[in-house]
């Protein structure tokens, strides 16, 4: 029996196959949703740094912000938002 970890990482492995065979199969696909989750989360970071600048916060802006709140939605932006409260202030 392989251990918890090494259940994770096949796990991951799994998930990795998944997203290249899906990649692969529907390329022009896999672009389009890359692009609109990204525009999406651009536009959520905007939308922050926007109300944030009444509140003196700024949420910074560069790729992995940006399609973190594409992917993962409010949720992901809010978790953004506290990782940065966290660490930062």
């Amino acid at each position: 029996m392989p251990s918890p970890h090494g259940l994770v990482w096949i796990g991951l492995a799994l998930v990795g196959v998944f997203v290249v065979a899906q990649v692969v199969r529907y390329p022009g696909q896999v672009f389009w949703w890359l692009v609109k989750s990204a525009a999406l989360g651009c536009l959520f970071v905007f939308a922050v740094n926007w109300v944030g600048q009444y509140l003196h916060y700024h949420l910074p802006f560069n790729p992995i912000t940006a399609l973190t709140a594409g992917f993962l939605g409010i949720p992901g932006l809010a978790a953004l938002i506290l990782l940065h409260l966290w660490l930062y202030v």
